[in-house]
């Protein structure tokens, strides 16, 4: 399973912004607050500011700002 940032400008549906991120669905459990490592299958989820500060941490990357992110997965 791979993971992946989407993000949008708010009030639009354009996808403005992707990023794959080498996270593993363990590394996300916490960040996501997923209380079983099948939760991620088949939505995507809106990312807090803590979230993406927290994703970013862990994959040592800088996500953009001004835009709203989702999680995604895929495989």
């Amino acid at each position: 399973m791979s993971f992946g940032v989407l993000g949008f400008y708010p009030g639009k549906d354009e996808l403005v912004f992707e990023q794959s991120i080498s996270l593993l669905v363990e590394d996300l459990k916490p960040v996501m607050q997923w209380a079983d490592s099948n939760d991620h299958i088949g939505a995507d989820f809106r990312l807090s500011a803590k979230q993406v500060l927290e994703i970013e941490r862990l994959a040592s990357l800088v996500l953009p700002q001004g835009l709203d992110l989702y999680l995604t997965s895929y495989d």
